[in-house]
Protein backbone atom coordinates (compact mmCIF):
# COMPACT_ATOMS: atom_id res chain seq x y z
CA UNK A 1 0.00 0.00 0.00
CA UNK A 2 1.62 3.38 -0.72
CA UNK A 3 2.40 5.95 1.71
CA UNK A 4 -0.22 8.41 0.67
CA UNK A 5 -3.09 6.04 2.07
CA UNK A 6 -0.83 4.61 4.87
CA UNK A 7 -0.69 8.42 5.58
CA UNK A 8 -4.72 8.57 5.17
CA UNK A 9 -5.26 5.56 7.26
CA UNK A 10 -3.65 7.43 10.17
CA UNK A 11 -5.66 10.40 9.56
CA UNK A 12 -8.75 8.81 9.95
CA UNK A 13 -7.42 6.74 13.08
CA UNK A 14 -7.07 10.55 14.62
CA UNK A 15 -10.87 10.97 13.66
CA UNK A 16 -12.29 8.48 15.42
CA UNK A 17 -13.27 10.34 18.80
CA UNK A 18 -14.06 8.35 21.74
CA UNK A 19 -16.80 9.52 24.40
CA UNK A 20 -15.29 10.13 27.67
CA UNK A 21 -17.43 9.56 30.98
CA UNK A 22 -15.76 12.25 33.33
CA UNK A 23 -16.74 11.58 37.29
CA UNK A 24 -17.19 14.38 39.29
CA UNK A 25 -19.18 16.49 42.03
CA UNK A 26 -21.58 18.36 39.32
CA UNK A 27 -22.73 14.60 38.36
CA UNK A 28 -23.24 13.34 41.11
CA UNK A 29 -26.43 13.62 42.95
CA UNK A 30 -25.05 15.33 46.29
CA UNK A 31 -27.75 15.92 49.10
CA UNK A 32 -26.72 17.12 52.47
CA UNK A 33 -28.35 14.88 54.93
CA UNK A 34 -30.14 17.31 57.19
CA UNK A 35 -30.42 17.28 61.58
CA UNK A 36 -33.87 15.95 63.00
CA UNK A 37 -35.41 19.19 64.14
CA UNK A 38 -38.88 18.26 64.89
CA UNK A 39 -41.61 20.69 65.04
CA UNK A 40 -43.12 20.46 68.32
CA UNK A 41 -46.86 20.95 68.42
CA UNK A 42 -48.40 23.99 69.72
CA UNK A 43 -49.36 24.26 72.89
CA UNK A 44 -53.08 24.33 74.59
CA UNK A 45 -54.53 27.37 75.21
CA UNK A 46 -55.95 28.26 78.32
CA UNK A 47 -59.38 28.53 78.22
CA UNK A 48 -61.21 32.05 78.40
CA UNK A 49 -64.55 33.49 77.63
CA UNK A 50 -65.51 34.05 74.29
CA UNK A 51 -69.06 36.00 73.14
CA UNK A 52 -70.08 33.53 70.91
CA UNK A 53 -69.53 30.91 73.63
CA UNK A 54 -71.31 31.75 76.92
CA UNK A 55 -71.78 29.52 80.31
CA UNK A 56 -75.92 29.35 81.00
CA UNK A 57 -76.68 31.16 84.38
CA UNK A 58 -77.09 28.20 86.59
CA UNK A 59 -73.20 27.25 85.39
CA UNK A 60 -71.65 30.48 86.27
CA UNK A 61 -70.35 29.41 89.98
CA UNK A 62 -69.50 25.98 88.16
CA UNK A 63 -67.36 27.79 85.58
CA UNK A 64 -65.83 29.97 88.17
CA UNK A 65 -64.73 27.20 90.62
CA UNK A 66 -63.09 25.64 87.24
CA UNK A 67 -61.17 28.33 86.65
CA UNK A 68 -59.43 28.03 90.00
CA UNK A 69 -58.67 24.73 89.79
CA UNK A 70 -57.31 25.07 86.59
CA UNK A 71 -55.03 28.55 87.10
CA UNK A 72 -52.76 25.80 90.03
CA UNK A 73 -52.69 23.31 87.28
CA UNK A 74 -55.03 21.27 88.85
CA UNK A 75 -57.01 19.89 85.49
CA UNK A 76 -57.73 16.61 87.39
CA UNK A 77 -59.45 18.29 90.65
CA UNK A 78 -61.26 20.44 87.87
CA UNK A 79 -62.73 17.37 85.87
CA UNK A 80 -63.28 15.67 89.74
CA UNK A 81 -65.30 18.84 90.63
CA UNK A 82 -67.24 19.06 87.22
CA UNK A 83 -67.93 15.15 87.71
CA UNK A 84 -69.73 15.95 90.76
CA UNK A 85 -71.82 18.85 89.12
CA UNK A 86 -72.43 17.34 86.09
CA UNK A 87 -72.12 13.74 86.50
CA UNK A 88 -74.47 12.56 84.04
CA UNK A 89 -73.01 14.55 80.62
CA UNK A 90 -69.74 12.64 82.56
CA UNK A 91 -70.81 9.44 81.60
CA UNK A 92 -71.90 10.08 77.77
CA UNK A 93 -68.84 11.81 77.17
CA UNK A 94 -66.49 9.04 78.49
CA UNK A 95 -68.84 6.22 76.58
CA UNK A 96 -68.68 8.39 73.66
CA UNK A 97 -72.14 9.41 73.23
CA UNK A 98 -73.00 6.62 70.73
CA UNK A 99 -76.73 7.85 70.78
CA UNK A 100 -76.14 11.41 70.62
CA UNK A 101 -77.76 12.00 73.55
CA UNK A 102 -75.54 14.78 75.09
CA UNK A 103 -75.70 16.01 71.81
CA UNK A 104 -79.41 16.60 72.06
CA UNK A 105 -78.51 18.56 75.46
CA UNK A 106 -76.07 20.97 74.58
CA UNK A 107 -77.33 25.00 74.17
CA UNK A 108 -76.09 28.24 73.44
CA UNK A 109 -75.67 28.80 77.19
CA UNK A 110 -76.01 32.57 78.21
CA UNK A 111 -79.38 34.06 79.46
CA UNK A 112 -82.75 31.84 77.99
CA UNK A 113 -85.93 32.07 78.39
CA UNK A 114 -86.17 28.37 79.86
CA UNK A 115 -83.50 25.40 80.59
CA UNK A 116 -84.15 22.19 81.82
CA UNK A 117 -81.85 20.17 84.41
CA UNK A 118 -80.29 18.22 81.68
CA UNK A 119 -79.13 20.77 80.15
CA UNK A 120 -75.89 21.86 79.52
CA UNK A 121 -73.75 24.93 77.74
CA UNK A 122 -71.94 24.72 74.82
CA UNK A 123 -69.02 26.49 76.77
CA UNK A 124 -69.31 24.55 79.60
CA UNK A 125 -68.61 21.52 77.17
CA UNK A 126 -65.85 23.51 75.51
CA UNK A 127 -64.38 23.72 79.38
CA UNK A 128 -64.64 20.11 80.07
CA UNK A 129 -62.96 19.03 76.50
CA UNK A 130 -60.06 21.43 77.67
CA UNK A 131 -59.43 19.67 80.55
CA UNK A 132 -59.73 15.73 79.16
CA UNK A 133 -57.58 17.45 76.38
CA UNK A 134 -54.95 18.89 78.71
CA UNK A 135 -54.77 15.27 80.71
CA UNK A 136 -54.52 13.60 77.05
CA UNK A 137 -57.79 12.00 77.26
CA UNK A 138 -58.22 12.82 73.85
CA UNK A 139 -61.34 9.97 72.84
CA UNK A 140 -63.16 12.27 75.53
CA UNK A 141 -62.12 15.66 74.56
CA UNK A 142 -63.19 14.76 71.50
CA UNK A 143 -66.85 13.82 72.52
CA UNK A 144 -67.02 17.33 74.34
CA UNK A 145 -66.18 19.38 71.49
CA UNK A 146 -68.26 17.84 68.85
CA UNK A 147 -70.90 18.32 71.16
CA UNK A 148 -70.52 21.98 71.74
CA UNK A 149 -70.36 22.43 68.05
CA UNK A 150 -73.99 21.40 67.54
CA UNK A 151 -75.70 24.39 69.06
CA UNK A 152 -73.05 26.54 68.32
CA UNK A 153 -71.31 25.14 64.87
CA UNK A 154 -69.09 28.55 64.88
CA UNK A 155 -67.52 28.18 68.14
CA UNK A 156 -63.76 30.15 66.85
CA UNK A 157 -62.49 28.18 69.97
CA UNK A 158 -63.95 24.58 70.06
CA UNK A 159 -62.26 24.67 66.03
CA UNK A 160 -59.43 25.18 67.47
CA UNK A 161 -58.95 22.69 70.23
CA UNK A 162 -60.34 20.30 67.52
CA UNK A 163 -57.54 21.04 65.54
CA UNK A 164 -55.08 20.87 67.79
CA UNK A 165 -56.61 17.50 69.02
CA UNK A 166 -56.44 15.63 66.02
CA UNK A 167 -53.29 17.20 65.43
CA UNK A 168 -51.87 15.30 68.34
CA UNK A 169 -54.09 11.75 67.45
CA UNK A 170 -52.19 12.87 63.50
CA UNK A 171 -55.29 13.25 61.65
CA UNK A 172 -54.07 15.92 59.84
CA UNK A 173 -56.62 16.34 57.58
CA UNK A 174 -59.16 16.84 59.60
CA UNK A 175 -57.06 19.20 62.05
CA UNK A 176 -56.19 21.16 59.33
CA UNK A 177 -60.28 21.44 58.73
CA UNK A 178 -60.95 22.60 61.97
CA UNK A 179 -57.91 24.92 62.31
CA UNK A 180 -58.59 26.35 59.07
CA UNK A 181 -62.42 27.06 60.05
CA UNK A 182 -60.99 28.63 63.07
CA UNK A 183 -58.92 31.16 60.56
CA UNK A 184 -61.92 32.04 58.70
CA UNK A 185 -63.89 32.40 61.41
CA UNK A 186 -61.44 35.68 62.02
CA UNK A 187 -58.74 33.93 64.77
CA UNK A 188 -55.51 34.88 63.53
CA UNK A 189 -53.01 34.46 66.15
CA UNK A 190 -49.32 32.70 65.86
CA UNK A 191 -50.51 29.56 67.64
CA UNK A 192 -53.14 29.35 65.19
CA UNK A 193 -51.08 29.79 62.08
CA UNK A 194 -48.46 27.85 63.62
CA UNK A 195 -50.56 24.89 63.97
CA UNK A 196 -51.74 25.36 60.40
CA UNK A 197 -48.00 25.51 59.25
CA UNK A 198 -47.39 21.90 60.94
CA UNK A 199 -50.26 20.30 59.51
CA UNK A 200 -49.64 21.34 56.51
CA UNK A 201 -45.96 20.13 56.63
CA UNK A 202 -46.94 16.89 58.03
CA UNK A 203 -49.27 16.00 54.63
CA UNK A 204 -46.90 17.55 51.93
CA UNK A 205 -48.13 20.26 51.17
CA UNK A 206 -44.77 22.14 51.92
CA UNK A 207 -45.89 25.77 49.98
CA UNK A 208 -48.91 26.11 52.05
CA UNK A 209 -46.98 25.33 55.66
CA UNK A 210 -44.30 28.07 54.83
CA UNK A 211 -47.05 30.70 54.03
CA UNK A 212 -49.00 29.68 57.05
CA UNK A 213 -45.38 30.29 59.37
CA UNK A 214 -44.74 32.88 57.55
CA UNK A 215 -48.40 34.68 59.13
CA UNK A 216 -47.62 32.80 62.01
CA UNK A 217 -43.88 35.01 62.40
CA UNK A 218 -45.47 38.37 61.52
CA UNK A 219 -48.13 37.88 64.35
CA UNK A 220 -44.93 36.77 66.72
CA UNK A 221 -41.74 37.81 64.50
CA UNK A 222 -39.26 35.64 67.86
CA UNK A 223 -41.16 32.50 67.90
CA UNK A 224 -38.12 29.92 67.15
CA UNK A 225 -40.37 26.72 66.48
CA UNK A 226 -41.92 28.46 63.58
CA UNK A 227 -38.66 29.65 62.03
CA UNK A 228 -37.68 26.37 62.08
CA UNK A 229 -40.79 25.22 60.68
CA UNK A 230 -40.67 27.86 57.97
CA UNK A 231 -37.02 26.93 56.97
CA UNK A 232 -37.81 22.99 56.89
CA UNK A 233 -40.67 24.22 54.70
CA UNK A 234 -38.90 26.78 52.32
CA UNK A 235 -36.39 23.77 51.77
CA UNK A 236 -39.07 21.22 50.98
CA UNK A 237 -40.37 23.37 48.60
CA UNK A 238 -37.60 24.39 46.77
CA UNK A 239 -37.69 28.02 47.85
CA UNK A 240 -33.95 27.84 48.15
CA UNK A 241 -33.39 31.30 48.09
CA UNK A 242 -36.03 32.44 50.67
CA UNK A 243 -34.38 29.57 52.39
CA UNK A 244 -30.76 30.90 52.55
CA UNK A 245 -32.01 34.42 53.52
CA UNK A 246 -34.26 33.01 56.79
CA UNK A 247 -31.15 30.78 57.68
CA UNK A 248 -28.70 33.48 57.58
CA UNK A 249 -30.67 35.46 60.02
CA UNK A 250 -31.05 32.28 62.18
CA UNK A 251 -27.36 32.12 62.72
CA UNK A 252 -26.38 35.62 63.85
CA UNK A 253 -28.19 34.56 66.56
CA UNK A 254 -27.14 30.84 66.50
CA UNK A 255 -24.12 30.89 65.32
CA UNK A 256 -23.03 27.68 67.25
CA UNK A 257 -25.77 25.82 65.85
CA UNK A 258 -24.33 23.02 64.20
CA UNK A 259 -27.86 22.06 62.42
CA UNK A 260 -28.84 25.54 60.67
CA UNK A 261 -25.46 25.47 59.39
CA UNK A 262 -26.66 21.97 57.35
CA UNK A 263 -29.97 24.38 56.15
CA UNK A 264 -27.58 26.87 54.85
CA UNK A 265 -25.25 24.45 53.37
CA UNK A 266 -28.51 22.36 51.81
CA UNK A 267 -30.32 25.93 50.81
CA UNK A 268 -27.07 27.22 49.01
CA UNK A 269 -26.34 23.73 47.45
CA UNK A 270 -29.77 23.79 45.98
CA UNK A 271 -29.56 27.10 45.20
CA UNK A 272 -26.06 26.92 42.95
CA UNK A 273 -24.43 28.78 45.63
CA UNK A 274 -21.78 25.41 45.81
CA UNK A 275 -18.87 27.76 47.30
CA UNK A 276 -21.30 28.61 50.12
CA UNK A 277 -22.34 25.18 50.60
CA UNK A 278 -19.07 24.22 50.89
CA UNK A 279 -18.43 26.63 53.77
CA UNK A 280 -20.87 25.69 55.61
CA UNK A 281 -20.65 21.74 55.44
CA UNK A 282 -16.82 22.69 56.80
CA UNK A 283 -18.50 24.96 59.65
CA UNK A 284 -21.00 21.94 60.59
CA UNK A 285 -18.68 19.26 60.42
CA UNK A 286 -16.67 21.97 63.07
CA UNK A 287 -19.46 22.06 65.51
CA UNK A 288 -19.57 18.62 65.69
CA UNK A 289 -21.76 17.27 62.58
CA UNK A 290 -20.02 13.83 62.10
CA UNK A 291 -22.62 12.21 59.59
CA UNK A 292 -20.50 10.19 57.03
CA UNK A 293 -23.16 11.38 54.07
CA UNK A 294 -22.46 15.03 54.58
CA UNK A 295 -18.57 13.80 54.81
CA UNK A 296 -18.99 12.92 51.43
CA UNK A 297 -20.68 15.26 50.24
CA UNK A 298 -18.01 18.15 51.40
CA UNK A 299 -15.36 15.76 49.66
CA UNK A 300 -17.19 15.99 46.87
CA UNK A 301 -17.56 19.80 46.92
CA UNK A 302 -14.01 20.31 47.64
CA UNK A 303 -12.94 18.36 44.81
CA UNK A 304 -14.95 20.40 42.34
CA UNK A 305 -13.46 23.28 43.86
CA UNK A 306 -10.15 22.37 43.76
CA UNK A 307 -9.21 21.65 47.42
CA UNK A 308 -7.55 18.18 46.45
CA UNK A 309 -5.83 17.49 49.66
CA UNK A 310 -8.76 18.47 52.25
CA UNK A 311 -11.06 16.28 49.75
CA UNK A 312 -8.72 13.21 49.94
CA UNK A 313 -8.18 13.79 53.80
CA UNK A 314 -12.10 13.53 53.80
CA UNK A 315 -12.24 10.62 51.92
CA UNK A 316 -9.84 8.97 53.83
CA UNK A 317 -11.06 9.77 57.23
CA UNK A 318 -14.90 8.78 56.41
CA UNK A 319 -13.81 5.49 54.62
CA UNK A 320 -12.22 4.26 57.62
CA UNK A 321 -15.57 5.15 60.24
CA UNK A 322 -17.46 3.20 57.16
CA UNK A 323 -18.39 6.00 54.61
CA UNK A 324 -20.62 4.06 51.32
CA UNK A 325 -18.13 3.26 48.86
CA UNK A 326 -19.84 4.75 46.09
CA UNK A 327 -18.27 8.07 46.94
CA UNK A 328 -14.49 6.75 47.22
CA UNK A 329 -14.53 5.27 43.94
CA UNK A 330 -16.55 8.28 42.51
CA UNK A 331 -13.36 10.34 44.17
CA UNK A 332 -10.95 8.20 42.40
CA UNK A 333 -12.54 8.35 39.07
CA UNK A 334 -12.18 11.99 39.49
CA UNK A 335 -8.37 11.70 40.63
CA UNK A 336 -7.71 9.63 37.46
CA UNK A 337 -9.68 12.31 35.13
CA UNK A 338 -7.40 15.15 36.99
CA UNK A 339 -4.54 13.33 36.35
CA UNK A 340 -4.12 13.43 40.12
CA UNK A 341 -1.47 10.50 40.18
CA UNK A 342 0.08 10.28 44.19
CA UNK A 343 -3.69 10.96 45.59
CA UNK A 344 -5.10 8.71 43.75
CA UNK A 345 -2.30 6.33 44.98
CA UNK A 346 -3.61 7.22 48.28
CA UNK A 347 -6.96 6.94 48.18
CA UNK A 348 -6.33 3.71 46.41
CA UNK A 349 -4.14 2.64 49.39
CA UNK A 350 -6.76 3.89 52.18
CA UNK A 351 -9.60 1.36 50.11
CA UNK A 352 -6.85 -1.82 50.49
CA UNK A 353 -6.56 -1.17 54.09
CA UNK A 354 -10.06 -1.96 53.91
CA UNK A 355 -9.95 -4.68 51.72
CA UNK A 356 -11.84 -7.44 53.79
CA UNK A 357 -15.28 -5.05 54.30
CA UNK A 358 -14.93 -4.52 50.60
CA UNK A 359 -17.78 -7.00 48.25
CA UNK A 360 -16.19 -8.50 44.73
CA UNK A 361 -17.30 -5.59 42.41
CA UNK A 362 -15.96 -3.01 45.06
CA UNK A 363 -12.77 -4.69 44.89
CA UNK A 364 -13.07 -5.14 41.37
CA UNK A 365 -12.94 -0.94 41.04
CA UNK A 366 -10.11 -0.53 43.23
CA UNK A 367 -8.11 -2.93 41.24
CA UNK A 368 -8.73 -0.70 38.08
CA UNK A 369 -7.58 1.90 39.53
CA UNK A 370 -4.70 1.00 40.72
CA UNK A 371 -4.47 -0.55 36.69
CA UNK A 372 -4.56 3.03 35.76
CA UNK A 373 -2.30 4.03 38.29
CA UNK A 374 0.15 1.18 36.92
CA UNK A 375 -0.06 2.10 33.74
CA UNK A 376 0.86 5.71 34.01
CA UNK A 377 4.32 4.73 35.88
CA UNK A 378 4.73 2.29 32.53
CA UNK A 379 4.24 -1.00 34.48
CA UNK A 380 2.06 -2.64 31.43
CA UNK A 381 2.51 -6.26 33.17
CA UNK A 382 1.31 -4.56 37.05
CA UNK A 383 -1.63 -2.73 34.87
CA UNK A 384 -2.75 -6.59 33.30
CA UNK A 385 -2.60 -8.52 36.23
CA UNK A 386 -4.63 -6.00 37.94
CA UNK A 387 -6.98 -5.99 35.46
CA UNK A 388 -7.54 -9.60 34.67
CA UNK A 389 -8.04 -9.56 38.61
CA UNK A 390 -10.29 -7.49 38.14
CA UNK A 391 -12.26 -8.91 35.62
CA UNK A 392 -12.35 -12.10 37.47
CA UNK A 393 -13.91 -10.35 40.25
CA UNK A 394 -16.80 -8.37 38.10
CA UNK A 395 -17.22 -10.00 34.71
CA UNK A 396 -19.17 -7.25 33.64
CA UNK A 397 -16.35 -4.19 34.25
CA UNK A 398 -16.64 -2.67 31.07
CA UNK A 399 -13.75 0.04 32.21
CA UNK A 400 -11.56 -2.96 32.46
CA UNK A 401 -12.40 -4.89 29.80
CA UNK A 402 -11.60 -1.82 27.84
CA UNK A 403 -8.16 -0.80 29.38
CA UNK A 404 -7.46 -4.74 28.93
CA UNK A 405 -8.26 -4.66 25.43
CA UNK A 406 -6.27 -1.32 24.77
CA UNK A 407 -3.38 -2.85 25.74
CA UNK A 408 -3.34 -6.25 23.87
CA UNK A 409 -4.60 -4.06 20.96
CA UNK A 410 -1.03 -2.25 21.52
CA UNK A 411 0.79 -5.06 21.62
CA UNK A 412 -0.47 -6.20 18.51
CA UNK A 413 -2.85 -9.77 20.11
CA UNK A 414 -5.93 -8.68 17.98
CA UNK A 415 -8.03 -11.50 18.47
CA UNK A 416 -7.94 -10.94 22.15
CA UNK A 417 -8.65 -7.18 21.94
CA UNK A 418 -11.43 -8.01 20.27
CA UNK A 419 -13.14 -10.63 22.18
CA UNK A 420 -12.63 -7.95 25.01
CA UNK A 421 -13.72 -5.35 23.13
CA UNK A 422 -16.82 -7.70 22.40
CA UNK A 423 -18.18 -8.36 25.59
CA UNK A 424 -18.03 -4.36 26.53
CA UNK A 425 -19.96 -3.77 23.59
CA UNK A 426 -22.73 -5.36 25.93
CA UNK A 427 -22.39 -2.93 28.46
CA UNK A 428 -24.28 0.92 27.93
CA UNK A 429 -22.22 3.33 28.81
CA UNK A 430 -19.68 1.61 27.55
CA UNK A 431 -21.22 0.45 23.87
CA UNK A 432 -20.05 3.39 21.91
CA UNK A 433 -16.68 3.73 22.85
CA UNK A 434 -15.96 -0.03 22.70
CA UNK A 435 -18.15 -0.39 19.07
CA UNK A 436 -15.59 2.83 17.68
CA UNK A 437 -12.29 0.59 19.27
CA UNK A 438 -13.83 -2.30 17.58
CA UNK A 439 -13.45 -0.20 14.12
CA UNK A 440 -10.19 1.51 15.08
CA UNK A 441 -8.99 -2.54 15.25
CA UNK A 442 -10.43 -3.18 12.21
CA UNK A 443 -8.15 -0.32 10.46
CA UNK A 444 -5.24 -1.45 12.26
CA UNK A 445 -5.41 -4.40 10.57
CA UNK A 446 -6.45 -2.64 7.44
CA UNK A 447 -9.84 -4.29 7.27
CA UNK A 448 -11.43 -1.08 6.00
CA UNK A 449 -14.91 -3.08 4.88
CA UNK A 450 -15.32 -4.24 7.91
CA UNK A 451 -14.18 -1.01 9.72
CA UNK A 452 -16.99 0.77 7.33
CA UNK A 453 -19.65 -1.57 8.29
CA UNK A 454 -19.22 -1.14 12.15
CA UNK A 455 -19.26 2.87 11.82
CA UNK A 456 -22.72 2.36 9.41
CA UNK A 457 -24.34 -0.02 12.41
CA UNK A 458 -22.77 2.46 14.68
CA UNK A 459 -24.72 5.21 13.56
CA UNK A 460 -27.87 3.34 12.86
CA UNK A 461 -28.12 2.61 16.63
CA UNK A 462 -26.89 6.45 17.63
CA UNK A 463 -28.28 8.65 14.69
CA UNK A 464 -26.95 11.71 17.85
CA UNK A 465 -23.57 10.91 16.13
CA UNK A 466 -23.12 12.66 13.02
CA UNK A 467 -19.69 13.23 13.87
CA UNK A 468 -19.08 9.92 12.66
CA UNK A 469 -20.22 10.98 9.04
CA UNK A 470 -17.08 12.20 8.18
CA UNK A 471 -15.54 8.72 9.04
CA UNK A 472 -17.74 7.09 7.15
CA UNK A 473 -17.36 9.28 4.27
CA UNK A 474 -13.31 9.10 4.19
CA UNK A 475 -13.56 5.50 4.78
CA UNK A 476 -15.48 4.49 1.78
CA UNK A 477 -13.25 6.35 -0.26
CA UNK A 478 -10.73 4.57 1.22
CA UNK A 479 -12.71 0.68 0.27
CA UNK A 480 -12.90 2.91 -3.40
CA UNK A 481 -9.30 3.49 -3.29
CA UNK A 482 -8.39 -0.09 -2.16
CA UNK A 483 -10.77 -1.64 -4.74
CA UNK A 484 -9.27 0.26 -7.03
CA UNK A 485 -5.78 -0.60 -6.23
Amino acid sequence: MNGLLMKRIVQFGLLLLLCCHHANAADMDLQIQLPDMEMMLPPVSPPQLQKEGLPLLEENQTVKEYFEYISRGGYEEALAYLRKREGSAFELIESGDPEGQLKQRAVVGGLMPTTRMSQISAYLLFLIGHAYFSLENYQAAETAFLSALVPLPDFIRVHESLGLLYMRMERYKEAHRHLAHAAGLGLHTSQLFGALGYVNYQTGNFWGAANAFQEALMLDADNEQCKRGLLQSLSRSYQHKSALTLVEGMLLEQPDDAGLWLYRGRAALQAGAREVALSSLEAAIRLGDDQLSNLQVCAALHMELGSIARAIDLLKSGFARGMDFVFMDQGMSWLKQAEEWALLEQVAHSAREKWASLDPLERSKVLMREADISMHQDDESAARDALEQAIALDPSNAYALMSLADIHRNNGNYIRAELLYQRASAYGLYRENALISLAQLALDQEDFERALQILRDMLQEFPRRTDLNRNIEFLENLVLLQSGN
